[in-house]
């Protein structure tokens, strides 16, 4: 029996219920929510059918156990309840990223990325302000930059090669914790061929808990191949955070 609060929807002959639950048969044998609400009328474990009812006892049991997060180890030092274990570690500020840089196994969270990448990857990552215009010059091949924020934010510039039309460009965030914090971009890449011909994008910066890869995000910019005319391309950007409540 896995007791969890209810993630699944119920089938249509069943009540909906959306609160931690344990049901059990006439025999006394229990089920939580997400098992219960895949059976039909018979007891997983007797096998008899079962008019299934709610053990309200036995979920003020569970309810009551509390126990430390999973990412104790990475610094959170909450007890939980175990019905509300899935959402505080969806939202935990400590839950740990994997380093992006391909071979690195290192996982960390925002406060610690600055020292891991100056002591491992000092040549990798590009550190910028907020709300400050800096320059990014892309070598195309190169499928995406790493850019540090002044309050240890870790961004990836990612650089998609999208066949046949060109380069799909787009920052993501690597964060834990409150994915809901606004961050905004800016970029503006200017034609090597002609400087006066120009590709500009404002769009909110996609998150993410964990790099995946090479994925355009849901807003992008696309620099056609014709564009760039070499194996590099100058981009000015500029990211902004917006705080809570604005």
């Amino acid at each position: 029996m896995c007791l969890i609060a209810p993630s699944a929807s119920s089938p249509s002959n069943r009540p909906s219920i959306s609160c931690f639950c344990i049901f059990q048969c006439q025999n006394g044998h229990v089920v939580c929510f997400s098992c219960w609400s895949r059976l039909t009328n018979k007891c997983h474990i007797c096998s008899h059918d079962a008019n299934f009812v709610r053990n309200i006892a036995l979920e003020k049991v569970v309810e009551s156990v509390k126990s430390y997060c999973s990412y104790a180890k990475w610094g959170c030092n909450k007890l939980v309840s175990y019905a509300c274990r899935n959402a505080h570690e969806e939202s935990c500020l400590y839950a740990p990223s994997v380093c992006p840089i391909p071979g690195c196994e290192y996982r960390g969270f925002t406060g610690w990325w600055s020292g891991h990448f100056l002591t491992n990857h000092n040549n990798d990552g590009l550190c910028f302000s907020y709300g400050q215009c800096f320059e990014v010059s892309l070598e195309m091949s190169v499928p995406f930059l790493v850019l540090l924020a002044e309050d240890d934010h870790l961004f990836i510039f990612i650089n998609k090669n999208v066949i046949p039309f060109g380069h799909a460009l787009s920052v993501c965030c690597l964060r834990n914790g409150n994915l809901n914090g606004n961050f905004f971009y800016e970029m503006r890449a200017t034609s090597n061929g002609n400087t006066e011909n120009s590709l500009q994008l404002k769009a909110s910066v996609t998150n993410t808990r964990e790099w995946q890869g090479l994925s355009p995000t849901e807003a992008f910019l696309l620099v056609p191949y014709a564009f760039i005319k070499s194996s590099k391309l100058t981009l000015n950007v500029s990211i902004e955070r917006v705080a809570h409540g604005m």
